[in-house]
Order: structure tokens, then sequence, then C-alpha cells
């Protein structure tokens, strides 16, 4: 059986390029940013202390203030994903027979790659506005300098890119992740505890959802061209190689980002000294918490990326590594 979307569910690289070219599907980047710092950045469910007993423990204000430091880590995320993944795995795939085949599907994924520079700008400019302090000019990053596992990561990803393409599922799914958030910010702007979310905030996420609708379009089209013609043999090796990078993903550790918003948020909140421990070994335990697991990957957030696992064969013990995942 053929490993494949269903192209038919999916729009041309044809009809991609003319939205593309249409302002109104397109991502602003020209927003007026006013950050309001006495509101949320992100619905609470979206962050990792959340799903530990420790987070309602916290007074409001360290409660808010951590949500608004994972916040900007999430931001930081995006912009990883657009800067150290999209370039790496897009460029070497623009030499593959399939897609330089393809003008229009060239074309589309050109756009998407100038479209996800201009993503890194303008978060990098939403986190500036919200904390120049932890943002001085020409710093973009504080909880995503990578470390090295994620470094070699991406590394044999566009070393790979051009045989072996299995990354372009991950991308798929949290393109489509950013998207729910999104989608989520205006749907609910008032948080479980904390207030209103601060529209500035949201706006930029708003905005970013623009591009990410055509862009997992794109993204089908990536695979069927690069791993959905490939021999079974060479489909069930993505397979492996992506569900072995899920692990990395999934597993929360003391150097990762997770412990480095809480370490932000003592320095930010020297009263919290004593809780640092604390919460770290609270956010160490997440890597069994199925509940946190199932909402890193789950259906709701990412419909059109599970969809598409559905449909590949060679995807079918991807619950083994990806909890929330419920084939079907």
């Amino acid at each position: 059986m053929r490993s494949t979307p269903d192209l038919k569910r999916w729009l041309t690289a044809e009809h991609i390029n003319r939205l593309a070219a249409d302002p109104a599907h397109c991502t602003r980047n020209d927003l007026h940013l006013e950050i309001d710092s006495r509101r949320p950045f992100v619905p609470e469910n979206y962050t990792q202390l959340y799903y530990t007993p420790v987070y309602a423990s916290l007074g409001f204000e360290h409660r808010l203030r951590y949500n608004q430091l994972f916040g900007l880590r999430i931001n930081e995320y995006i912009m990883m994903l657009e800067a150290d993944l999209v370039e790496r795995l897009l460029t070497p795939l623009l030499r593959q027979p399939g897609i330089a085949a393809d003008a229009a599907l060239t074309q589309a994924m050109m756009t998407m790659i100038e479209e996800e520079r201009r993503h890194f700008e303008g978060f990098a400019a939403l986190n500036r506005a919200c904390r120049p302090d932890l943002y001085p000019p020409g710093e973009d990053r504080l909880f995503s300098r990578l470390p090295g596992w994620t470094k070699a990561m991406f590394g044999i990803i566009g070393a790979l890119a051009g045989r072996l393409s299995f990354a372009l599922w991950y991308l798929m799914a949290m393109e489509e992740s950013s998207m729910a958030l999104a989608r989520d910010m205006a749907r609910r702007p008032e948080t479980e505890t904390l207030g209103m979310l601060d529209p500035g905030f949201v706006s930029v996420h708003r905005e970013h959802m623009k591009d990410e609708a055509r862009h997992l379009h794109i993204d089908a089209r990536m695979i069927e061209s690069c791993i959905g013609s490939r021999t079974k043999a060479g489909r069930g090796l993505n397979a492996w190689l992506f569900q072995s990078m899920l692990g990395g993903v999934t597993r929360l550790t003391r150097s990762g980002s997770g412990v480095m918003v809480v370490r932000q948020l003592v320095r930010d909140m020297p009263e919290l000294a004593p809780r640092e421990e604390e919460m770290i070994q609270a956010l160490l335990t997440l890597t069994r918490c199925r509940l946190f697991q199932e909402s890193l990957f789950n259906r709701r957030i990412m419909p059109k990326a599970f969809s598409l696992f559905d449909n590949t064969p060679e995807l079918a013990r991807l619950g083994e590594k990806m909890v929330g995942y419920d084939r079907r």
C-alpha cells in the first residue's frame, strides 16, 4: 500500500500561490504593539506547570509572571521552528526531482521560506515589546538556545533532507499546533484564573495563522513528493526516524526550556527561590504525565496532521511514541 496524503483534500500549488498573492490571506508584520504587563499572554493549559500540583499553590502574581514568561518561550519555539528547521529542511528539498519539476510547488515553497523569515522577525519584535530587558537589540533568544542534541538533530535533518524527509511530518504537526493556539486565544480570551489575554499578544498570533493555513497545504504536497512517492523501505525508514525524534521533543530535562522559564521566574521574583527545586522537580515528572503528553500532540489541535498520519501505514505504531495519537 502506498503511503500518501489524500491530495483531493489539499489545495493545489497554483491555488496556494494565488492566495499568497492576496494580502487578505497573508500575515501582517506592521502591527502596532501595545502590551499590557498586567495581563496573561497565553491560555493557562498551554503552559507546563499548569499540569502539576505546584501551579495551583502559586500566588496570582507568580502564576501571571510564569504565564507571561512561558508565552515568550512559545514565541521563541515558533521562531526556532521557522529559523532552524524550515530553511534547513526546505532548501535542500527544492532540489528534489519531484519538486524541482513542479514550478508552482517550487514557488510556493520559496514563498513559504521567505514568510517564515518574516514570522521570526515578527515574534522577535513581540518578545522585545513584552520584555525589552530580556531581549536587548540583537538578542532574540533566551529560552530556545539550542542544546547540543537539538543542534545535531537539525544538522542531520538538513543533511538528510534530500533523501530522508521525515521531519516534514513534525513540521506539519507543529505548524498546525501554532494555528490551534491562535484559534484558542481568539475564541477564549478569558483565562481560567488570570483574566483576559493581552490583545496585542493575541493579535500577532492571529496574524501568524493566515500564512500557516496555506503552509499546511504546502506541507502535504511536499510529503507526497518526498515521502509518499518513495519505496516501502524508504517510507519505513522515514517513519522510524520521525518516531525516534519524538523522544527528544516530549521528554523534559533540567537543561530544557521549561526549566529555563522557571529559573527566569525565580530571577524575576526572588521570593520564589526556596521553591525553585520543587517547581523543577514537578516539571520533570511531566515526561510520565499522560494528560500533559496528550496536550502536546492530539487530534483537536492537529486534525489535518493526524488525518495524514492515519493514512500512512508506516505510522501504524505512532501512538507508542506520540501518546496523544489515536489512530483511526
